[in-house]
């Protein structure tokens, strides 16, 4: 059985880079935490970062699952697409690696 990892390895030139999944995890929540219609991420088990689960296959392609709290001031699809957008955009530039895909979980409406 292969061994389970805590963090994303590449091997570069010069040595290997070692990120942690809280790193990834982190890049992620901010993303989606900047996108308009985005209250808060929703606390639930097993995460690396609260609401944020990162999983990264044996070929280094990473998928995301984002569990958030919405306002009501948005279609939810609408902000779901624009979250998938801004993380994957936020891993790729930061890390530079392929994300496969960013799953979204409306654990909720933010009330004001």
């Amino acid at each position: 059985m292969a061994e389970e990892k805590d963090y994303l390895e590449l091997e570069e030139e010069g040595g290997v880079i070692h990120i942690s999944f809280a790193a990834l995890g982190e890049i992620a929540s901010q993303a989606a935490l900047a996108v308009p219609g985005v209250a808060a991420l929703a606390a639930v088990p097993q995460t690396v970062v609260r609401g944020v689960q990162v999983q990264l296959s044996e070929i280094g392609i990473c998928t995301i699952d984002l569990h958030l709290l919405l306002t009501m001031e948005q279609s939810f699809a609408q902000v779901a697409k624009q979250v998938q957008t801004a993380v994957k955009t936020a891993v790729d530039a930061a890390v530079g690696i392929e994300v496969a895909a960013v799953n979204v979980f409306v654990a909720g409406v933010a009330v004001r």
